[in-house]
């Protein structure tokens, strides 16, 4: 019988975001007669336990500068392949694909770079992106988890279409079909029972644009009561939030909810999902929110753009316009015939384009690929079908 194959995700953190849920459900989901799963991570969060709980053993090493550190993580990261006879590593954002390219080209295991963001390319400077272009042609590939993040990636490195690969994120919909008292998690999370709740779930960064959203929320309170808004995640931008809600007065009717592992049943006490980002790769947590039946709007950006069909699977509106965004949630809350419709088409989108059957089934086949493969990308094919060469 062959031996498994031993696989290292290796994330930016250990926090709850979406490349990080993308690794949980790739632990969960992989077969595991034919994969075992080890993570690390640069950045510790409760996520390293869930993994843990999993059974996937996990990886934090010590960073005390950046200057100094990097390459005694470097070699951490080297020893712990070595020791764990992992034969793929596959690194979501650059830094740890930076961070482990050398254990992996040392120990001959093959090595993948995931993309989660136009952004995160984009931003790169001269030298690190002809670093980087190095790195992914001495690697085994690129991947995108949109058509416009492969686009990105393939045009700030510079690589030829056969190094980058697209699978589109997708969601395992059976975690959202959930069986919940909802007047019980309502009281739990310090809702009123005939409250309405717009909510959102991702990293507290700067790029979600927390504060349009939040002062959306408040001139759409000037015209409707009893309404919440929930926000679930964790990460550096909590303190300017909180002042935030502090400064606008919105303290108990804004409710920073941290990191949750029970965001399946959050959504279901949500009556509109928003997301009012600068910019997204393709958000998990919108896909989520329609895989829940929620109705979404989000802001006209690459990514949700690619997700939202105005008027049809949710509504967009400009970016970083407030107003707007409180018009559009104004409808949602008021006409239930609007709400109903857009939340049908766009649970009927997710099943059709965001199974995940055939997205792990395609990690899959990349993981168990012998010896060190190329990938092809054909422009002509959709999304998450790309053909491998090998």
């Amino acid at each position: 019988m062959p031996s498994k194959t031993n696989i290292l995700f290796f994330l930016q953190t250990f926090r709850t975001g979406g490349s990080e849920r993308v690794v949980v459900d790739l632990c969960r989901r992989l077969d595991r007669g034919r994969f075992n799963c080890f993570a690390a991570a640069l950045i510790d969060g409760d996520l390293r336990e869930t993994l843990k709980g999993m059974g996937v053993p996990t990886l934090l090493p010590r960073i005390r500068s950046a200057r100094q550190d990097a390459l005694s993580v470097m070699r951490g990261v080297s020893d712990f392949i070595g020791a764990n006879a992992i034969r793929v590593v596959n690194a979501h954002h650059f830094t740890p694909f930076f961070y482990g390219f050398y254990g992996a080209r040392r120990h001959g295991c093959r090595i993948f770079y995931t993309a989660h963001s136009r952004r995160e390319v984009d931003v790169m400077g001269g030298s690190w992106r002809v670093l980087g272009g190095v790195l992914i042609r001495l690697s085994d590939g690129a991947i995108g988890i949109s058509h416009d993040v492969s686009e990105a990636v393939r045009r700030q490195f510079r690589l030829p279409e056969a190094k980058v690969l697209t699978l589109t994120n997708a969601v395992d919909h059976s975690r959202f079909t959930v069986d919940i008292d909802v007047r019980a998690k309502r009281r739990e999370l310090g809702i009123g029972e005939k409250d309405r709740v717009i909510g959102c779930v991702g990293n507290l960064r700067w790029d979600k644009n927390y504060p349009n959203l939040i002062r959306a929320f408040r001139m759409l309170g000037e015209r409707v009561s009893g309404v919440r808004l929930l926000i679930a995640g964790e990460g550096k931008r909590k303190k300017d939030l909180e002042r935030l809600i502090g400064e606008m007065g919105l303290e108990g009717r804004v409710l920073l909810l941290g990191a949750r592992e029970d965001v399946p049943e959050i959504m279901k006490v949500m009556d509109v999902y928003c997301l009012s980002s600068f910019r997204e790769g393709l958000p998990l947590s919108l896909l989520e929110a329609m895989s829940a039946r929620l109705p979404v709007v989000g802001t006209d950006v690459p990514g949700i753009r690619d997700v939202i069909v105005d008027g049809n699977t949710g509504l967009l509106v400009p970016s970083d316009d407030p107003r707007k965004l409180s018009e559009a949630l104004f409808k949602v809350l008021t006409d239930g015939g609007l709400a109903r419709g857009i939340s049908e088409r766009g649970f009927r989108y997710v099943l059709r384009e965001h199974g995940s059957e055939r997205w792990v089934a395609e990690y899959e086949t990349l993981f168990s690929l012998n010896g060190h493969a190329g990938v092809s990308a054909d422009k002509g094919v959709r999304a998450g079908r790309m053909p491998f060469t090998v």
